[in-house]
This record gives structure tokens, C-alpha cells and sequence, in this order.
């Protein structure tokens, strides 16, 4: 059966953080009649320290003002996470409409670049500012994956996630586990759709985190990991006003892991649990309903039209748009894939796309030279038992993401040395290469296209480095190709003889 048809539920990994199950603190009913009493005692106490059940299902319209750190999820061993970008929210919900109004604001330079999202049930829409002569830009659909992750944040507000899990059919206890030390109580329950494990400190009784294994399949970044482990994490609790109540006690900071790395933090600036959320706030006329349900937003984001796909000369092959999908070089009659894309799905797009514009032709496999990617679109080629060339700053993200696709984590072959790959009857040589922030990193050259290839050489600084890798090894190198761009010349005074 075909990798795109396998239902991928992969085996539950050892989790993100050293925590071992402690025998000392286990919850004493045993039987399936006790766990679910146990369950619910353990929530009873976790909702009474948040303001109590009353408080809690008074809370329907939000408004915070967030500030998100999205880090990147490198597979590396540092001493501190890496923050890739600084993002202000004014995130507005109306709970009982399930609508969510989210006003971004992207660090840009000297200004901030800004955008409002209105997400429903079944639509999304975007309107940025107003154009610099005054007029109004329109609204217009987004993409599914902000549907998705609407239902995400919904599902484990704090407030919602334990109301939820207390009234869910299928709630039980689990042995207690530690957590750097402390006891949590651990209980399972299905959550909007996600069976969820919620961790419960047994010192205090609060809520300190919620696991559950989910794909998101629509979203660039998330859909090639295919379906992970995602944790909730809840810290920094204060107190906030909610009318009629003594308040409720609330994190100030919510760390989201996946697939066992630091994928953002959201940090609360400030709460309004009596927010003025009144429904034309999040209106969404039928017009845009109807667009965003019949054209591409309803498709994945990673599904682009093969239109922009083309040869580049006939030993060079860019399918799809620079930056957002994979590409091909071709040794011998065999075309050798480069990076990988974000899921089977594409991948297979991608090879028929190619033999129908170069017939005759093979595939010959996947290179990836570029560290900590998660590309799921190499599923596709263990499924056909092609080879996969990988750099070593990719060896654990690949057999992470492979085996999240169900497929062999130990397929992938590691090129840690400098050596020759042949392939079609023609020969590469890759050698790995520590780039700024990617150690780790491969650099190929072909020398019958007199041309070197490196993924991260789209930025100067990078291209710069493996300019002087060519210049040091001599190479005979006319042209450079990178994710942005196939072929870039070499500057003229480090071009070989």
C-alpha cells in the first residue's frame, strides 16, 4: 500500500522531558470503576485553584494581549533555544460562537507589519491595514491550517481544557508520574477530538500540562512532521477579575512543544475575561464563505499548482514556487531530488510532474542539505525503496519525521564524511559544512554542470561561506543553486579555471 494511503499513527515516543513513572506516588484505585472518581477528584481540586467551576463556564468572551516568541525546532544540543521571530496579538474570542478575531503584529524593520485574521467554525478571512493613500484593503480567505489551529487554541485554553476533560465520557486516571521532582497526577480524556493526557501538580493542584498526538495537515510548517506529540505547557499564574466572581487564576505563559522541541511561547501581557466580543466582530459575509470554501484555501497550504514548476535548463528543475518547494538536478538519466517536500502527497505530485516533462527519465533519490527540516515528502521515497541522502544535522529530524509517517527511521543515510555519490552514471561529491546557526549542513557539487548546490545558501551570508568552500577547494564551479534560487552565478574573481 502506498505511503499516501497508510493511515500513519506511529508508535507514542518517550516523551520531551525525563519523566519516569513513580511507583511511590501512583494513584491508589486500581480498577476501571475507581478511575474515573479519581479523575474527577484530581480535576475538582485543579478547577476549584483556578476560581471554581461557576467562575470558569462565565468566562465566554476573551481578550488578550499576547506577545509570541516563535522558536526554531532545532534538533541540536545549545545551551539556549533559538528565537526566530517576535509576534504582538490582540487575540479576541467569543467562545459560544466559536469565533476568534486575531490582530498580528510582526516585528518589520523599524514599523510592525500588520494583519487581523477572523477565524470561524468553517471560514477564515485576513484583511491587512489600510494602503498608504488611505484605501481600504479588502477582506480576503485564508488558508484551512487557520481553521485547524483555531480549534487548537480553543481546545486548550486552560479554563475550556479542564471543563472539558471533567465532562468527558472517557475520562480515567493514570498512575501518577514526577516531573523534575514533584508529583502530577496524570488523566486521560478526549478533548474537542484529541485524546489528551493532562498533568496535574499533586503539591498544589494546578493544571501544568496537556500531551496529545495531532497532525496538522494543512500547515506548511507543521504538515511535514506528519502526527506528533504536542505539549501544552502553563506557567506564571496570577489572578484576573471576572465579573460577578472572585476572579480566576490564570498562566501568564503557555510553552508549546512539538515533536520534542521549543516551538513557540506565548507570554500574556494582559486579560479581559469580560471583553466587549459582540458577534459583528467576527462576521463573515457569505460572499467570503463561499470563496473560502471553492477556492484554494480550502486545500492544504502545501498544495500549490504545479504552474510554477519548470525546467530551468534541462538538467535543472525547480517544482514549484522558489523557497516553498522542493527541487532537482539531474546525473546521467536519473534526476536526483533536492531538500525534499513537505509531505508524500507532494512529493508524488512532484515526480509525476517531472516524468511527464522529461519522459524516459528516473528518480534517483532524495538529498537534504540543510540541518533540523522536518520533510515529510521523504516518506514517499522509502516507501519506494529510493535512497536518502541526509547531512548529520538532519540525522534526528529525519528519523523523527520518518517515523512519524510510519515508515523506517533508519533508512536515511547519513553523509558525515566527504565522499562521491553515484548516480545515473554520473557522480556528486557532498561534503558536509558548518554554516552560522546550522552546523551540520551539506554542500554538493556536480562537476559536469560546473555547478555547486547548498539549500541555505540563500542568504549572502551563507552563499558568501560556500563561495570560499569552492575557492578552497578548487572546484569548478560556474553557478550556485540554493532553495531561493538554482542557479546564481559565481562572483567573477573566485570562478574556477
Amino acid at each position: 500500500m502506498s505511503i499516501i494511503r497508510k493511515l500513519h499513527r506511529p508508535p507514542l515516543s518517550a516523551g520531551t522531558l525525563a519523566i519516569a513513572t513513580a511507583a511511590a506516588f501512583f494513584a491508589p484505585p486500581r480498577t476501571a470503576a475507581h478511575r474515573a472518581p479519581a479523575a474527577a477528584a484530581a480535576l475538582d481540586t485543579a478547577i476549584a485553584r483556578m476560581g471554581g467551576r461557576e467562575t470558569l463556564s462565565r468566562i465566554e468572551r476573551v481578550r488578550f494581549e499576547t506577545m509570541t516568541l516563535w522558536q526554531r525546532m532545532t534538533f541540536e544540543t545549545r545551551p539556549t533555544d533559538l528565537i526566530i521571530a517576535y509576534e504582538l496579538h490582540s487575540d479576541l474570542r467569543n467562545y459560544p460562537l466559536v469565533a476568534w478575531r486575531n490582530t498580528r503584529r510582526f516585528v518589520n524593520g523599524p514599523e510592525l507589519q500588520e494583519m487581523t485574521d477572523i477565524v470561524q467554525k468553517d471560514a477564515g478571512i485576513r484583511r491587512f491595514p489600510p494602503k498608504p493613500d488611505g484605501t481600504a484593503s479588502p477582506w480576503t480567505p485564508i488558508n484551512v491550517a487557520y481553521i485547524d489551529e483555531r480549534k487548537e487554541v480553543f481546545a486548550f485554553a486552560p479554563e475550556r481544557l479542564l471543563l472539558a476533560a471533567r465532562g468527558a465520557s472517557d475520562l480515567r486516571a493514570l498512575p501518577d508520574t514526577t516531573i523534575a521532582g514533584q508529583s502530577h497526577a496524570r488523566l486521560n480524556a478526549t478533548i474537542d477530538g484529541f485524546p489528551t493526557t493532562i498533568f496535574l501538580r499533586r503539591n498544589d493542584g494546578f493544571l501544568a500540562m496537556a500531551r496529545y498526538r495531532a497532525a496538522q495537515p494543512n500547515d506548511f510548517g507543521l504538515a511535514p512532521w506528519g502526527e506528533m506529540e504536542t505539549e501544552m505547557w502553563y506557567s506564571r499564574w496570577t489572578k484576573f477579575p471576572v465579573a460577578g466572581t472572585p476572579g480566576v487564576a490564570y498562566p501568564t505563559q503557555w510553552d508549546v512543544r512539538r515533536v520534542g522541541r521549543m516551538y513557540k511561547r506565548l507570554v500574556l501581557l494582559s486579560a479581559n475575561f469580560d471583553a466587549n466580543a459582540p458577534a459583528d466582530s467576527f462576521a463573515i459575509s457569505d460572499s467570503l464563505k463561499t470563496a473560502f470554501a471553492s477556492g484554494p484555501s480550502s486545500k492544504p497550504m502545501w498544495d500549490l499548482p504545479m504552474d510554477s514548476a519548470k525546467l530551468l535548463e534541462p538538467r535543472l528543475a525547480r517544482l514549484g514556487n522558489p523557497g516553498q518547494a522542493q527541487a532537482a538536478v539531474k546525473l546521467g538519466n536519473s534526476w536526483l531530488f533536492l531538500e525534499g517536500a513537505s509531505v508524500p502527497q507532494r512529493s508524488e505530485s512532484d515526480v509525476r510532474w517531472l516524468e511527464s516533462a522529461d519522459p524516459g527519465s528516473t528518480i534517483a533519490g532524495l538529498l537534504v542539505t540543510a540541518p533540523n527540516t522536518g520533510r515529510g515528502g521523504a516518506a514517499w521515497f522509502t516507501d519506494k525503496k529510493l535512497p536518502i541522502y541526509v547531512t548529520p544535522g538532519a540525522a534526528s529530524a529525519m528519523s523523527t519525521t520518518l517515523g512519524n509517517w510510519m515508515q523506517p527511521n533508519s533508512v536515511a543515510k547519513v553523509v558525515s564524511r566527504p565522499q562521491w555519490l553515484r548516480v545515473g552514471g554520473d557522480s556528486v561529491w557532498v561534503e558536509p559544512i558548518d554554516l552560522p546557526d546550522f552546523p551540520g549542513a551539506l554542500v554538493a557539487y556536480v562537476p559536469s554542470l560546473r555547478w555547486a548546490y547548498s539549500g541555505l545558501a540563500a542568504t549572502p551570508l551563507y552563499f558568501d561561506m560556500v563561495v570560499a568552500r569552492i575557492r578552497e577547494r578548487g572546484w569548478a564551479v560556474d553557478r550556485i543553486g540554493s532553495v531561493r534560487s538554482l542557479i546564481q552565478p559565481i562572483p567573477a574573481r573566485t570562478a574556477s579555471r
